[in-house]
């Protein structure tokens, strides 16, 4: 599934995953963990509810769970991003959150972050409990310091439909169109079209053909004998030629010479319907 409802399996009881990246670009996606991306170098756009921040030199997003999101960044942008669970900081997210996602790093975001990530990685006794205190103590600072707003958790009905389309594209990505879309979503074909590049970070074709590649690839895997025109019909491409050109320009290979056991993307969720990860293939997570 792409560009839908993400949900993260957490090995621990922590519920807390830190990752470092290196010219990270993911697509349009949602998730029910709060999302802390940081600055480190480069720069970065992350779409966040409508609205396109730049995150630049010590500067910080929140992205409070159940947001629409996505981020583009420059190939040599590094960032840190820490999810976890909405539930370890209930008593401050429930009832607000900060009057604007992206804000300035007052409280030492990054050394924190990174501190917890070496947690993470090494385990020393009793890390889950260290773990979540750290996080915790982390949004608790920001939240005492930051502007707040009292926290409507009611999606626009806008969003609403936007989150109900891309779950019908996941579902018939063979078969629907531009004009299916458009319509789903009860507004003219222009006004679509400007509308889910903004939320999407791109056009609807674009979309379209990840979300197709990315069950080519699945099938691929799946029946590696199956012929590739039997493929290309699966996924709802009208030619050979406009399936490889796909195929190659987002996986960078043709569907004959793609590894056994490939995978679209760099990070796997494990998702309620299947597995989801929005992340793709230009990322690279860095161990160091």
């Amino acid at each position: 599934m792409l560009a839908k409802f993400e949900k993260r399996a957490y090995v621990g009881s922590e519920k807390v995953w830190v990752g470092k990246y290196r010219n990270l670009q993911n697509i349009s996606h949602w998730h029910m963990e709060h999302e802390m991306i940081v600055w480190m170098e480069g720069c970065a756009q992350v779409m966040v509810a409508d609205t396109i921040y730049t995150l630049l030199p010590k500067s910080v997003i929140f992205c409070q769970s159940g947001c629409v999101h996505y981020i583009h960044t420059d190939p040599d942008c590094l960032l840190l991003v820490c999810l976890f669970d909405e539930k370890l900081c209930e008593p401050l997210t429930h009832p607000y959150q900060l009057s604007t996602p992206l804000f300035q790093d007052h409280y030492n975001v990054l050394e924190r972050l990174t501190a917890i990530r070496q947690e993470l990685s090494e385990q020393p006794r009793f890390f889950e409990v260290r773990t979540i205190a750290m996080i915790e103590e982390l949004m608790t600072d920001i939240f005492r310091s930051e502007p707040l707003i009292a926290n409507d958790q009611q999606p626009s009905e806008v969003t609403a439909r936007y989150k109900q389309l891309l779950d019908r594209i996941d579902h018939e990505f063979y078969s629907i169109t531009f004009y299916d879309a458009a319509l789903f979503m009860n507004v003219s074909e222009s006004y679509f079209s400007r509308y889910f590049k903004r939320q999407a970070g791109m056009t609807f074709s674009q979309y379209l053909n990840v979300v197709r590649i990315e069950k080519a690839v699945q099938i691929i895997n799946a029946e590696p004998d199956l012929k590739v025109t039997d493929v290309m019909s699966r996924c709802g491409f009208n030619t050979i030629r406009s399936f490889n050109r796909a195929f190659k320009l987002i996986t960078g290979y043709t569907p004959r010479t793609i590894p056994k056991g490939y995978v679209l993307n760099t990070r796997s969720f494990p998702a309620v319907q299947g597995t989801f990860d929005p992340t793709l293939a230009e990322a690279e997570l860095l161990a160091e």
